[in-house]
């Protein structure tokens, strides 16, 4: 049964993207497509010993993205078994209609006071994420979610790892990290393109209606990130290298 959510507009959605991640492969020609598009990647690679994989990560004013592979085969299936997240089956495409997607969220505040139906949307949304380990480093997944592969994932970041956290756009060494060729600042929306017939689990519904974030349905897994509110009108395509469309 669908759950039934507050009225608010996306500008009251208490929660907002942190970041969204992308399933590849290990190889240089997945990060020299969006560096060829105009986008600055980040030089090393990040790695998630216990997980198995590795990512590259692209940074924004507001947001990142991070394209994500196997390094360890053997240890993302353990980590499959633990934790219930089918990390394989989207890396390696092993399940045909796999998003090979996942989105972020962390908690968005106004002027450090929360309103009263965010508030109330705040409570709608925790009903559909399961119990995490009470801590700060805590990231809660949504129990649904995570066995329907056919819908990105769909997680929360504590705050005290979100990127608005540490990102300091008045340090030189942040501003690096954030200026492109592109000349793209800020991510404005997101469409993904699912190839599902499924009815959308409680709490990608929840998102999809009152976020940026928009989900439709297509023949084939699609990332659409608008920046700066599309105001120069153009397009960039990394397909069929990585199945992302800029728009600026």
């Amino acid at each position: 049964m669908q759950t039934t959510s507050p009225q608010v507009s996306v500008d009251d959605f208490f929660l907002e993207v942190d970041h969204i991640f992308v399933c590849t492969t290990k190889d240089a020609e997945s990060i020299s497509v969006l560096q060829e598009l105009g986008l600055h990647c980040s030089n090393q690679a990040v790695q998630h010993f216990k997980q198995g994989t590795a990512s590259k990560i692209i940074f924004f004013e507001n947001t990142y993205l991070e394209l994500i592979w196997i390094e360890d085969k053997h240890l993302v299936e353990q980590q499959s078994v633990h934790t219930g997240v089918h990390t394989l089956s989207r890396l390696h495409g092993q399940h045909i209609r796999a998003s090979p997607f996942g989105v972020g969220l962390r908690r968005k505040f106004n002027h450090g006071n929360l309103r009263s139906h965010s508030t109330l949307y705040w409570s709608e949304w925790m009903r559909c994420l399961r119990r995490a380990t009470p801590t700060q480093m805590s990231i809660s997944f949504a129990a649904e979610n995570l066995v329907n592969q056919e819908e990105p994932f769909c997680f929360m970041i504590p705050d005290s790892i979100a990127l608005t956290a540490w990102l300091d756009p008045s340090l030189t060494a942040h501003q690096k990290l954030i200026s492109h060729p592109l000349g793209v600042k800020k991510l404005t929306s997101v469409k993904i393109t699912i190839n599902s017939d499924k009815h959308l689990t409680d709490a990608m519904s929840l998102l999809s209606t009152h976020s940026s974030v928009v989900i439709e349905r297509g023949e084939s897994p699609l990332l659409e990130l608008t920046f700066d509110e599309g105001i120069r009108e153009k397009n960039l395509d990394a397909r069929p290298i990585l199945p992302i469309l800029l728009k600026y």
